[in-house]
């Protein structure tokens, strides 16, 4: 019986007394500039509070974190968050592609849909994860990476806004007129 008590004590001694799930290390907040040379999108996806309308959006900034571009697609049925967020990177792929940028780092909050596309998921939404895969090849450089939700606030928000715009694909050029939670400039410190 002593033995047992004293191996108790023991282990309470060592055991904490509270289980942390969360990270040690804290989340970067706000805006995070690509590497050198790069623009860079954020993406997300969004779905309206009935399910009914779906958005998939993307940001454009350049190094300097001047606005280059936005665009946001509203569709209505698409089904499951990670294939919403598949296409929010193809969403951003398309908007590079308008802007005529070679070189760019795009930045998901999903890290499910940016692990599926590294490791071309063929699932579900495998069409998309491919055609992103050939999408990628038209680029000079092309970086896919996931980035928490702390540091994609502004595409986080372009996404809710555009559950009010018309389904179709909308898109905003140089300025983010009517866009007044995207400033033109993005000042980190």
């Amino acid at each position: 019986y002593d033995l047992i008590t004293s191996s108790i004590r023991k282990l309470e001694v060592f055991t904490p007394n509270r289980v942390s799930h969360r990270s040690a290390t804290p989340h970067p907040i706000g805006w995070m500039a690509p590497p050198e040379h790069r623009g860079k999108l954020n993406v997300d996806a969004a779905v309206g509070r009935r399910g009914q309308n779906e958005a998939v959006d993307a940001i454009f900034r350049v190094h300097a974190r001047r606005f280059m571009g936005a665009s946001a697609f509203i569709s209505t049925n698409i089904g499951d968050s990670a294939t919403l967020e598949a296409l929010a990177i193809r969403e951003g792929l398309a908007l590079a592609e308008d802007l005529n940028e070679s070189r760019i780092h795009v930045a998901s909050d999903c890290k499910v849909a940016v692990d599926d596309i590294h490791h071309l998921y063929k699932g579900s939404y495998g069409a998309i994860v491919q055609e992103i895969f050939q999408y990628r090849s038209s680029f000079e450089t092309c970086n896919i990476i996931h980035e928490f939700r702390s540091s994609n606030i502004e595409a986080h928000k372009l996404a809710k806004h555009a559950l009010s715009l018309g389904v179709g694909r909308h898109v905003w050029l140089g300025q983010p007129n009517g866009l007044g939670f995207v400033p033109v400039n993005v000042v980190t410190e």
